[in-house]
């Protein structure tokens, strides 16, 4: 078996956290009582508004302001409620019986003070900086009632508010900020074991005997082990040896006794075109190019070579089938047509093609290469040069005019365009912006029902046209489970289970 790992770098809308879990100690069925994961590390520190080490590391000690249900709603988690009393303002209100391990309690200062050390902590999460860069203020209306003043219009931020721009830490823990790299101090369902625990490698977290919630709300191990780990054959090993209970997987491995399921088809992988005025590589700046690449590529082909066949085609556009207005005409726009590639090259001006230097993740090469290899056949030259531990700030430094890229979408197209399609675009160091895009977003976020509907389709067609990505398809990460020892739950909109979507066979 081989291990695949598609945990997202630090880079995009919504990162998805695709962690290896893995359950050791404990002779699995009922009474399962550790359960044990092993996570691609995505940062060095236990500070969830920071480059956290891992979302379930995270997940482990603090709860979020919302959850996700299975079909992919957005449910009360320590926020009861909500309602945008006008488009720029979203009110919550409380839960009013909990407390974080320190003794303090959680309440709207406690929230309050979250965003604000959010917003301006460094090194910042960058998944969360998305939704929070639109809260522009947070008031304390009552113990138990918060309003967030917003920039503008951003109706997806309670979907927000359940992925990582929702982490609640104690506020009195927030005063010394630097403690927060190497301990927790949370309200959520497990406390850090420090005598279990080594830094940078294995954290180990035991039942919090305080927690608010229920066992029915939140069936949980009596232990939780998360090991970061970077070598696929160590954990390969370790699942052909019966030592993890779950894990992410390639498409045909079989493991005798384990059951297998694919997550939604939500990760936006190839290409990232972020020169597409022209500026550092001077073809890209011209549509006909862009579009070229796009008829260049075979995306069926891509899908079942080097996705297994776990996905859904993709016209480029952060736009899929679960999302608003979504119509099947959208996954057929750029058809395998090579000499049409051609011709559009021809027209531009480059008959002979060019030459593009692509910045590169390892861990992405296999679609790299499989998108290399179909743009050399109509004359793009595509140079992969690789970065792994500074691809984030390779991207950020503004320097190149493509890159391999594995980001988000949700199926909520404000979002997934805003942060994909816009200068709020994490995945556009260089600040494109476009005109339309915009203007049809603006009018979208405003419409409902079928008007919205129409717009959105337009918006996705639009966006293909525009070529700023090379992207196959959307694909979907595949998680491989021993169902005597763990209970899991992929939920719609998100790429891997969350924490709470992995629960003990029959119950506590």
């Amino acid at each position: 078996m081989v291990l695949r790992r598609t945990a997202l770098s630090l880079i995009g809308s919504t990162v998805l956290v695709a962690a290896t879990g893995c359950a050791g100690s404990g002779t699995g069925g009922s009474g399962q009582k550790t359960f044990t994961m092993s996570a691609f590390p995505t940062g060095n520190s236990m500070d969830p508004w920071k480059t956290q080490l891992s979302q379930y590391v995270a997940a482990a000690t603090y709860d979020t302001l919302t959850h996700v249900n299975a079909d992919g709603t957005v449910v009360p988690w320590l926020a009861t409620s909500w309602d945008y009393s006008d488009a720029t303002t979203l009110v919550m209100e409380l839960r009013t019986d909990v407390v974080f391990t320190d003794g303090a309690s959680f309440d709207a200062e406690a929230v309050k003070a979250n965003i604000e050390y959010a917003k301006s902590v460094t090194p910042s999460n960058v998944a969360a900086q998305p939704y929070l860069a639109y809260i522009q203020s947070v008031d304390v209306v009552s113990k138990s009632k918060v309003r967030f003043n917003l920039t503008s219009s951003q109706p997806d931020l309670p979907y927000g508010f359940s992925q990582q721009a929702g982490w609640m830490v104690s506020p009195t823990a927030l005063k010394n900020p630097s403690a927060l790299a190497d301990t927790a101090v949370g309200s959520g369902p497990y406390v850090l074991d420090k005598s279990a625990t080594t830094q940078n490698k294995t954290y180990t977290f035991t039942r919090n005997k305080n927690y608010w919630a229920t066992a029915a709300q939140w069936p949980r191990f009596e232990k939780l082990v998360v090991q970061l780990m970077t070598d696929l054959t160590a954990s390969d090993n370790a699942a052909r040896s019966g030592q993890i209970d779950y894990t992410t997987v390639t498409a045909g491995t079989e493991i005798t006794g384990w059951k297998i399921s694919e997550g939604a088809a939500c990760a936006f992988h190839g290409f990232t075109i972020f020169d597409v005025e022209g500026t550092i590589n001077k073809p890209l700046g011209d549509v006909r190019v862009r579009q070229a690449m796009n008829y260049a590529i075979d995306r069926e082909a891509i899908l079942k070579s080097v996705l297994g066949g776990h996905g859904d085609v993709n016209a480029s556009t952060p736009f899929g089938r679960d999302s608003t207005g979504y119509t099947r005409s959208i996954d057929s726009y750029y058809s395998y047509d090579v000499a049409k590639a051609k011709r559009l090259l021809r027209q531009a001006g480059y008959p002979n093609g060019f030459s593009v230097k692509v910045l590169n993740n390892p861990q992405w090469d296999q679609m790299a290469q499989a998108l290399a290899g179909y743009l050399r056949k109509v004359g793009i030259d595509v140079e992969l040069s690789n970065h792994g531990d500074d691809l984030v700030q390779q991207t950020n430094s503004g320097k190149w005019a493509m890159s391999t890229s594995l980001q988000a979408v949700t199926g909520l197209p404000y979002s997934d365009f805003t942060f994909l399609m816009t200068k709020s675009s994490s995945m556009n160091p260089l600040g494109n912006s476009n005109a339309k895009v915009n203007a049809l977003l603006a009018e979208a976020v405003s419409a409902e029902g079928a008007e919205q509907k129409r717009l959105y389709a337009e918006l996705a067609e639009y966006a293909a046209e525009q070529a700023w990505y090379v992207i196959p398809a959307l694909s979907s990460q595949l998680h491989a489970y021993n169902p005597d020892v763990v209970k899991v739950v992929e939920p719609e909109r998100v790429g891997g289970p969350m924490l709470y979507h992995l629960t003990p066979v029959g119950g506590e």
